[in-house]
Formats: structure tokens, C-alpha cells, sequence
């Protein structure tokens, strides 16, 4: 089987948002989104109870969101892509936040 990385790759287009920026982004059911989010992602170990975390947020030049942490089973990176440019309004919000923390 091949070896998983050790580090995350952060692509060109991804900006870092903060946990505000990313309520702003999901409004009001954003704590139960991001509990879904970090519960079902894909990872190899197959435990059902493992969850993602020490993520990271970033936004895509798509205003998906991309959630970068680790699986707390297997201790290997995970990556859990969220397709949020379908959402209505969304890209008022996420081209505000991409502005601000391209600053």
C-alpha cells in the first residue's frame, strides 16, 4: 500500500479562514455542518468512530471549503472538501473573506 503524506498540500488558489470567517460562511447551522464535516470524511483506517481535527479551513477560487487536519484514528492527514458555490449568497461571503486575508 502506498505511504500517505506527512504534511498538507495548501494549492495556490486556498486562502486561510478563521473559525469566524467560516460561521460567516455557513450561517446559522454552521455548528452542526462542520460536526458532519469533521465526522465523514474518507480515511484508509476505516474506524467509524474517528474524527477530524487539528483542521485547518481554507477557502478554494471556487468558494468551497477545504478542511485540512488529521484523522484521530490513524494519525495520518485528512482532507474533507466542501462544496459550498452552490449555496445562494455565498460568494458575496467568500469573495469578502478572500479579499481580507489575501491582505
Amino acid at each position: 500500500m502506498a505511504k500517505k503524506r506527512t504534511e498538507h498540500i495548501i494549492q495556490k488558489d486556498e486562502v486561510e479562514i478563521g473559525l469566524f470567517q467560516l460561521r460567516l460562511m455557513f450561517g446559522d447551522s454552521w455548528e452542526e455542518d462542520i460536526h458532519l464535516f469533521t465526522h465523514s470524511f474518507f480515511c484508509d483506517c476505516g474506524d467509524e468512530n474517528r474524527e477530524l481535527v487539528n483542521y485547518k479551513s481554507y477557502i478554494s477560487s471556487l468558494n468551497d471549503v477545504i478542511l485540512k487536519g488529521w484523522c484521530s484514528s490513524c494519525k495520518t492527514i485528512a482532507i474533507k472538501y466542501i462544496e459550498t458555490g452552490e449555496r445562494a449568497g455565498i460568494e458575496k461571503v467568500s469573495d469578502r473573506v478572500r479579499k481580507l486575508n489575501k491582505s
